[in-house]
């Protein structure tokens, strides 16, 4: 799993055709192929990687995540919140289910509002659905459309493949943003701290630079730490939060 972390994940075609033009969202990938999709790629993440066996830290990711989710936008899907063994800071997504690494535990401590937070900010990359859309940016003007989706209703398995495979990868600027603006929304629905969200990136920036045991590293694409700080403090504050 690479040292970095970042959230959701990025299908196959993104990485074999390249970024296309086209409209953000057109609808090629229906919600019952997005939710397959994550569900086919959770199993090969859950094949990859060990999920933990502590049932004390897997019951408290379940447990918030379950509170996020039910104040989301997408209440109505099958949720899954799980907790994978390892020391780095990282968490990822697709679409129905959270994976938070053990190192990410240990990284915010006692502090669950921080936690609830990264829960919050993953759950929100499936709200928003940015995996499909990216997805669909990748296909639209691409003559591999007509192979890959010959029949609308079939999800090639090589796609979740790639997507479980590409989970870590993350987003680009714009989704990372709404992805914490629109966390931070759930987490005051919900009844968190939402400064639990600048909590963990104050943090975070604190050892960025510094050689430190299991901290995740971001690629270029994905916004300053310090940046994304400064927009969520403004968006509180218009919220009064």
């Amino acid at each position: 799993m690479r040292k970095r972390w970042v959230c959701g994940w990025i299908v196959a075609l993104a990485a074999a055709l390249g970024s296309v033009g086209g409209p953000a969202h057109a609808g090629l990938i229906s919600e019952r192929q997005e939710i397959q999709m994550g569900a086919d790629a959770a199993q090969q993440i859950e094949a990859k990687y060990p999920l933990s066996k502590d049932a004390a830290r897997t019951a408290l990711v379940q447990r918030l995540g379950e509170r996020l989710a039910a104040v989301s936008s997408r209440p109505g899907l099958s949720w899954h919140f799980r907790v994978i063994e390892n020391d780095e800071v990282n968490a990822l997504s697709v679409p129905g289910y959270v994976y938070v690494n053990t190192g990410l535990m240990d990284f915010v401590g006692g502090d669950r509002d921080q936690l609830a937070a990264v829960i919050a900010h993953e759950v929100a990359h499936t709200t928003r659905k940015h995996a499909a859309r990216q997805t669909e940016k990748a296909l639209i003007g691409s003559l591999a459309l007509r192979f890959v989706f010959k029949d609308r209703n079939e999800i090639p398995t090589q796609l979740a493949g790639a997507a479980a495979n590409l989970a870590i990868l993350g987003y680009g600027r714009r989704d990372e943003f709404e992805a914490d603006r629109v966390g931070a929304e759930y987490l005051i629905q919900a009844g968190f701290d939402p400064r639990g969200m600048v909590r963990f990136f104050e943090k975070l920036r604190a050892k960025e630079g510094k050689e430190s045991k299991g901290l995740a590293v971001y690629f270029r694409t994905h916004p300053p730490t310090s940046e994304r700080i400064r927009k969520l403090k403004e968006h509180l504050a218009k919220r009064g939060s």
